[in-house]
């Protein structure tokens, strides 16, 4: 495998993703028990804000890194930077949405799990950014539908091929 094919962006995408990964089993908001210590739960407790963004995010980390080491490739007709960009932003949001909503009980606080799964949620979107933005994607084109939706390729836009000539008469 030759590193040297891996860009500053799959480093950072991969990157990002092995600290969701690692991060995601640590507490993520935790509870003090009085003498007892502490309980709490961690990213797989929360199946929206926390199983949905780890599956997105460690999933493009994945395939960053297949990717550019040659042993996988995405088929040619879907738009990998654009894909990547949506999945690690909405997992970044998403884990955002956890930090910032708060079940307002006293004594529960936010664990250094859920800050650093944060950071490289936000980490993994900005190697995506970068990939998006090196690809010769403009991210001003995210705002025209029409534009987004031709990066995908026509499907079932375009006119269909017309039918074959009969066989030859005999």
């Amino acid at each position: 495998m030759d590193l040297s094919k891996f860009k500053t962006s799959d480093w950072l995408m991969i990157g990002g993703g092995a600290a969701v990964l690692i991060f995601t089993f640590l507490k993520w908001w935790k509870f003090d028990v009085g003498g007892f210590g502490t309980v709490g739960t961690n990213g797989f407790d929360h199946f929206f804000t926390g199983i949905v963004p780890w599956i997105l995010i460690v999933a493009t980390a994945v395939l960053v890194f297949l990717g550019a080491a040659g042993i996988f490739k995405l088929p040619p007709n879907l738009p990998a930077p654009l894909i990547f960009l949506a999945a690690t932003a909405l997992g970044a949001f998403l884990i955002l949405m956890n930090l910032l909503t708060s079940p307002g009980t006293d004594g529960l606080d936010r664990g250094i799990g859920l800050f650093v799964s944060l950071l490289g949620a936000i980490v993994a979107t900005v190697g995506a950014v970068l990939n998006f933005q090196a690809t010769g994607g403009d991210l001003k084109d995210l705002t025209d539908m029409n534009k987004v939706k031709g990066s995908f390729g026509s499907r079932g836009d375009a006119t269909p091929p017309p039918p074959p000539p009969p066989p030859p008469s005999v």
